[in-house]
C-alpha cells in the first residue's frame, strides 16, 4: 500500500468538498495517504482509469463519470451492479466499484433515529442519487414512492426497482400539492435550493406535516429552503452534510477496512462552508 494515493475525479472538479473531508479523515487516522482532486475530462477517462492502478489505492467518482466509468471497470459490488452508477472504486488485483450514496444516506436516516424498514418514503428526483437511494431503502424494506419534473424518468426507475428488486413503486405528479400526511420520511435528491438559489423549494412548505422526517441532500446552504420550512412546520430535518460523511466513511472502510472519524469528517466540511 505504501506510496499509494487516494482521491476524486470529476469535471468541473474544483466545488469538490472530498478533498476537505477525506484528508481531515487521514490526519486524525495518522494515516499517511495523499487525497487529490483530479479533472478527468469524459473523452480522458477510460485511459485515466487504466492507468490509474499503478498508483491509485482508489478514488471517489463525481458528474459527469458515474455511469460511464463502469465500462473501464472489471467488477461491481452488488449495490453498484443494482444502482447502475459508481462512486467509488478501489484497486486491488484490479478495478472493482461501488456506490456509497444509498448507504450514506441510510446511515443519515439511521443516526437521526430513523430506521427505514416498514416506512412510506417520498423520493424527489429521479437521477442518479434518486437510484442510489430509492434502491438501497427499497433494500432495507422500505416503501418507495417518486416525484419527478419528468414523469416518464421517474416511471422508468420504478420499472427499474420492479424488475431488479421485484417492489413496487408508486409514482406521483409533479408538483405536489396534496397534504404529505400518508409518509414518514422525505428525501430531496434534486438541487432546488442549493446556492445560489437559495430561495427556491422544490415543492410548498404549505403541504409538510409535523410528524414527517425531511431530508435534503443539498449541503451549501447547510439549511435549504426546503429544510427551513420543514423546521418552522415542525419536521425533523436531515441536512446534507450527514450523508456526505456517512458516504464517506463507507468509502474509506471500502479502500482501508477503517472506521471513520466522522467528526472530524463533519468539522471539516462545515470548516470549508464557512
Amino acid at each position: 500500500m505504501k506510496g499509494k494515493i487516494l482521491g476524486v475525479i470529476g469535471h468541473p472538479i474544483e466545488h469538490s468538498l472530498s478533498p476537505a473531508m477525506h484528508r481531515a479523515a487521514l490526519r486524525e487516522l495518522g494515516l499517511d495517504y495523499p487525497y487529490d482532486k483530479f479533472d478527468v475530462k469524459p473523452e480522458d477517462l477510460g485511459n485515466f482509469v487504466m492507468g490509474a492502478g499503478e498508483n491509485f489505492l482508489g478514488f471517489n467518482v463525481t458528474i459527469p463519470h458515474k455511469v460511464e466509468i463502469i465500462k473501464f471497470l472489471n467488477s461491481l459490488d452488488r449495490e453498484a451492479e443494482l444502482i447502475g452508477a459508481v462512486n467509488t472504486v478501489k484497486f486491488e488485483n484490479n478495478a472493482r466499484g461501488f456506490n456509497t450514496d444509498g448507504i450514506g444516506a441510510l446511515r443519515a436516516l439511521e443516526e437521526a433515529g430513523q430506521p427505514v424498514g416498514g416506512k412510506n418514503i417520498l423520493i424527489l428526483g429521479a437521477g442518479g442519487a434518486a437510484r442510489a437511494i430509492s434502491f438501497q431503502l427499497a433494500m432495507e424494506g422500505a416503501q418507495i414512492s417518486l416525484c419527478n419534473r419528468t414523469r416518464e424518468r421517474a416511471g422508468e426507475l420504478a420499472a427499474d426497482i420492479d424488475e431488479k428488486l421485484d417492489k413496487s413503486a408508486e409514482i406521483l405528479d409533479f408538483p405536489l400539492k396534496e397534504k404529505l400526511d400518508e409518509f414518514d420520511i422525505l428525501i430531496n435528491t434534486t438541487s432546488v435550493g442549493m446556492f445560489p438559489d437559495t430561495d427556491k423549494s422544490p415543492l410548498s412548505g404549505e403541504i409538510l406535516q409535523p410528524d414527517l422526517t425531511v431530508m435534503d441532500i443539498v449541503y451549501n446552504p447547510l439549511e435549504t429552503k426546503l429544510l427551513r420550512n420543514a423546521r418552522e412546520t415542525g419536521c425533523r430535518t436531515i441536512d446534507g452534510i450527514a450523508m456526505l460523511v456517512h458516504q464517506g466513511a463507507e468509502s474509506l472502510r471500502i479502500w482501508l477496512n477503517v472506521d471513520a472519524p466522522m467528526e472530524a469528517m463533519k468539522k471539516a466540511l462545515l470548516d470549508e462552508l464557512g
